[in-house]
């Protein structure tokens, strides 16, 4: 029997502020990276498809993100009626507010599709002779703990859940994965098996404030076939995601920065031609910012986004610290940026307090 394990679809997504036909780029970009997976799903047809959490980008997801959701819903029940779906909320699925479902709660009454938003649900199908317990994100942040127990009376035992499992004293969720067939788990980005049988998916897109991470990464999701254990992983093309090689400044050479700019954006296999890209420049004094003049617009043309990123190789006690500080604020400049123009002056505030300052 073979199941089929998704991820962090964060559905919603916006970044860069570039829209066509109304619509964030970004944001179709993670919706049909979404619909490519529906129909690879299609083609394998597994007993079960798991999806574990970040559904959606946020608790209050653009109603472009519901539709595109619920067009893939329908799309794996007419083809493949017989094929549960079953669904874990994710951070980004769940509001603040305890007695709020968020907006994963009403697909939970579709006929086919579980999808869980606040306490441990365990769900038998006798004809797949299969039990799969969800975790949501809101049962591993209350007390007590889910409690989450294989069915004895089943061939196969599945969890799907969001959270940690491996990290030293703030798991999310405490698992004796000798207790079972598969365990699909969502959060992280990048795909990994933690322990035999126990997998993260990884995002099917490169989405967050730092995409460069996963440059090099290829998105997708995993099938299990229970039977062998065979796990497979099933890729799916988004966007290219370029993190170019960092530019050391010259001080003795100045002039030399834009012809190396030049010649590393010239560089990129295939051209940088709508896709994301980011340089790297190190040792560069912000005031001779002036040196990049005339160099980027061009550039900037004709990339969906390029980011030229000023590295002061943070050292020391802190870099972790910095390292942090930078993503939390890269990531609200990101939202601000996506608010409009008017809050230009903020975004600017925001950016400038990162460790290494954006262009």
């Amino acid at each position: 029997m073979i199941i089929a394990h998704l991820s962090d679809l964060h559905l919603g997504y916006r970044a860069f502020g570039h829209v066509e036909q109304g619509k964030n780029v970004r944001e179709v970009d993670v919706a049909r990276a979404f619909h490519q997976a529906i129909q690879k799903i299609l083609e394998i047809g597994p007993a079960a498809v798991l999806v574990a959490g970040d559904v959606f980008d946020r608790p209050e997801p653009p109603h472009s993100a519901l539709v595109a959701l619920a067009q893939g819903l329908q799309s794996l029940r007419e083809a493949l009626p017989d094929t549960p779906v079953l669904m874990a909320a994710g951070a980004r699925d769940t509001p603040a507010g305890p007695a709020d479902p968020g907006p994963l709660g009403a697909f939970d009454t579709l006929g086919g599709v579980e999808a869980v938003t606040a306490t441990t649900r365990s769900v038998h199908y006798s004809q797949l002779d299969l039990n799969v317990v969800l975790v949501p994100h809101r049962s591993t942040i209350q007390e007590p703990g889910p409690v989450v127990m294989p069915n004895p009376d089943a061939r196969w035992n599945l969890v799907v859940g969001y959270g940690s499992v491996d990290a030293e004293g703030s798991a999310l969720l405490d698992l004796e994965s000798g207790d079972w067939d598969y365990v699909a788990l969502g959060h992280e980005h990048f795909r990994r098996e933690v322990v035999t049988g126990v997998h993260y998916a990884g995002a099917i897109e490169r989405v967050g404030a730092t995409p460069w991470e996963a440059a090099a990464e290829e998105k997708g999701f995993l099938t299990c076939d229970l039977e062998s254990g065979q796990v497979d992983f099933h890729p799916i093309h988004g966007r290219p995601v370029v993190s170019l090689e960092p530019i050391p400044f010259e001080p003795d050479r100045p002039e030399r920065l834009r012809e190396r700019v030049r010649e590393v954006l010239v560089e990129v296999p295939g051209g940088i031609e709508e896709k994301i890209v980011r340089i790297r420049i190190q040792g560069l004094p912000p005031g001779r910012l002036d040196l990049l003049d005339g160099v980027l617009p061009e550039y900037r043309r004709r990339a969906l986004h390029l980011e030229v990123q000023l590295d002061d190789e943070p050292s020391g006690p802190l870099s972790r610290e910095n390292m942090t500080a930078k993503r939390l604020a890269s990531r609200l400049a990101e939202r601000l940026a996506e608010e409009g123009d008017n809050l230009e002056a903020l975004v600017e505030l925001v950016r400038n307090c990162l460790p290494g300052k954006q262009v």
